[in-house]
C-alpha cells in the first residue's frame, strides 16, 4: 500500500513545485537575460525565459529526495543523475552564450562512454537482421552511438510549443508501465516524478502571459534520461517474458525523433550542407507548413508518436523486429514526402505571389 502512495505523491510533489516556483524562477531568468531572443527564424516577438529544463530537473530531484528510500539500483540512478546534471549545466551555458557544436558533441561522447563504463549498455540487437549477441567492442560503440544520437535527436524536437515535453511525457508513461511490470520501482518513481514536472512545465509553455521555454538545458537532459533509462529497461527485461514488449516499447518511444533527425541529416548532406546546419526541414516544420497553429501541430505530432508506439508494440509482437522497422521507416518516409511536397508547393506559391506584386 505504501508504494502506491509513493507512486501518487511522486508526480504531485514535482507538479506542485513547478507551479509554485515558476513565477519566481521566470523573473530571475529575465533579469539574468537567460531568454530566447526573437529573430527571423522564430515566431515569438518578445524574449522568452529558458528555465523549463531547470524547473523540471529541480522538481524531479526534490520529489526523489523526499522518497529516496525507494531507491535500490543506486548505480543506475547515479548514472542518470550525474549525466542529467552535466547536460543541464551544458544546456544552460549554451542557452546563454551558444556553445560550439563540437564542444557539446565532445561532452556527449564522454558522457556516453561514462554510461557504458558504468555497465549500462546495449547487449544485443534483439533479432534485428537476424542478429542477437554482439561482441563487447560493438556493444560499446553501439551504446555510445545510440546515446549521442538520441540526445541530439530529442534536442531537435524542441522547436514548437509543447512538442519536446509532449513526446517525453508519453514516453515516460510508457516507460512507467514497463518499470512497474519489471519491478523497477526506483525507475518508476523517477518516471512519475518527471511526468508530474513536465505537466507543470507544459502549463506554462502553452501560456501566453507567463510563457517559458524548455531550452537546450531541458531537451538535452530529457533526451539523455529517455535513452539511458530505456537501455536500463532493456537490460532488466533480458531473458524474461517481457523482453519483446520492452524492446518494442523502447523503440516506439524513441522512433519519431531518431528517424526524423536521420532524415534531416541525410537531406542536408545530400544538398551539400553540414548535417548540423540549422534549417526548417524537421517534421514539425513540415506539419506547420500545412498552415496549422503550433498547438495543433504539437497535438498532431504527439498523436503520430502515440500511433508509432502502438504500432511497434502490436506489430513487433506479431512479426520480426526487422520487418517492424522496415514498415515503420516506409510509412514515415511516405508521410514525410507528402508533407515535404506540400511545403515545396507553398514555397513556390509564395515566390510566384511576390513576383506578381512587382
Amino acid at each position: 500500500m505504501t508504494q502506491y502512495i509513493t507512486y501518487i505523491l511522486s508526480p504531485i510533489v514535482a507538479l506542485v513545485w513547478v507551479l509554485i516556483a515558476t513565477p519566481a524562477i521566470r523573473a530571475i531568468a529575465v533579469k539574468l537575460h537567460l531568454t530566447d531572443q526573437p529573430n527571423a527564424r522564430k515566431v515569438h516577438s518578445q524574449p522568452i525565459p529558458l528555465v523549463g529544463g531547470i524547473l523540471i530537473f529541480a522538481a524531479t530531484l526534490l520529489s526523489l529526495l523526499i522518497q529516496v528510500a525507494w531507491v535500490s539500483d543506486w548505480n543506475t540512478m547515479y548514472v542518470l543523475f550525474n549525466g542529467s546534471l552535466l547536460l543541464l549545466i551544458t544546456g544552460v551555458i549554451d542557452d546563454k552564450i551558444d556553445v560550439r557544436a563540437t564542444y557539446k558533441l565532445a561532452i556527449q561522447i564522454a558522457l556516453a562512454w561514462f554510461v557504458y563504463a558504468s555497465g549500462i549498455h546495449i547487449e544485443s540487437l534483439y533479432g534485428l537482421f537476424g542478429i542477437y549477441a554482439i561482441p563487447t567492442y560493438v556493444q560499446g560503440l553501439l551504446t555510445m552511438l545510440i546515446i549521442v544520437g538520441v540526445v541530439n535527436a530529442f534536442n531537435l524536437t524542441d522547436g514548437i510549443d509543447g512538442l519536446a515535453g509532449g513526446l517525453a511525457l508519453i514516453g515516460l508513461i510508457a516507460y512507467s508501465l514497463l518499470a512497474f511490470h519489471l519491478g523497477k520501482h526506483d525507475l518508476l518513481v523517477l518516471f512519475l516524478a518527471l511526468s508530474g514536472a513536465l505537466v507543470g512545465f507544459l502549463r506554462f509553455n502553452f501560456s501566453k502571459a507567463n510563457k517559458i521555454f524548455m531550452g537546450d538545458a531541458g531537451s538535452l537532459f530529457l533526451g539523455y534520461i529517455m535513452v539511458v533509462s530505456g537501455i536500463a529497461l532493456l537490460q532488466t527485461a533480458e531473458n524474461t517474458a517481457n523482453n519483446s514488449v520492452t524492446v518494442a516499447t523502447v523503440i516506439g518511444v524513441l522512433a519519431l525523433p531518431v528517424i526524423d533527425s536521420l532524415r534531416v541529416y541525410r537531406g542536408r548532406i545530400k544538398a551539400g550542407y553540414s548535417p548540423f546546419r540549422a534549417d526548417r526541414t524537421h517534421f514539425h516544420h513540415l506539419v506547420l507548413s500545412l498552415g496549422v497553429k503550433h498547438h495543433i501541430a504539437t497535438a498532431f505530432i504527439v498523436l503520430a508518436a502515440l500511433c508509432i508506439l502502438g504500432f511497434t508494440v502490436i506489430f513487433g509482437s506479431l512479426f520480426s523486429l526487422t520487418l517492424t522497422l522496415i514498415v515503420l521507416l516506409l510509412l514515415f518516409s511516405i508521410i514525410s514526402s507528402i508533407l515535404n511536397l506540400n511545403m515545396s508547393v507553398n514555397t513556390w506559391r509564395n515566390k510566384i505571389r511576390k513576383l506578381e506584386e512587382f
